[in-house]
């Protein structure tokens, strides 16, 4: 968990700098703004990951000398088979994309359908 947690915040910083350098170079607000989002996504995923603590298959990834029986009957939580929500979630992003390139009436729409399906994929797959 460490190195993943040391790698995630290198991502989230070299991100963050690299937008703001770009920034200051081209005074441009769209990439950087992307570049931006690039550092802050690793930076909440370690943020998360932090506050939560490892579990034994991260525990043992520390470990130089861990073997795959170390982890064995740990729980890696719950993975539902059947679901409608990932087909919710791709007409959220398609009427979203749809939006942005044939006007912005349907960005809405397409806002809503895809954060219900965001939190209908985040209540189904918790443990």
């Amino acid at each position: 968990m460490r190195f993943a947690l040391r790698w995630l915040i290198a991502l989230g910083l070299f991100g963050l700098g690299v937008g703001t350098l770009y920034y200051a170079l081209s005074s441009e607000w769209v990439g950087s703004v992307l570049l931006w989002f690039f550092g802050l996504m690793p930076l909440i995923v370690a943020f998360w990951w932090w506050r939560r603590g490892p579990d034994a298959a991260s525990k043992a990834s520390d470990d130089p000398e861990a073997t795959p029986a170390d982890v064995v009957g740990t729980e890696v939580g719950s993975f539902p088979l059947a679901s409608a929500w990932p087909v919710f979630l791709v007409l959220g992003v398609i009427v979203t994309g749809a939006s942005l390139v044939y006007g912005l009436i349907l960005l809405p729409v397409g806002a809503v359908v895809l954060g219900w399906a965001i939190v209908g994929l985040a209540r189904e797959s918790k443990v």
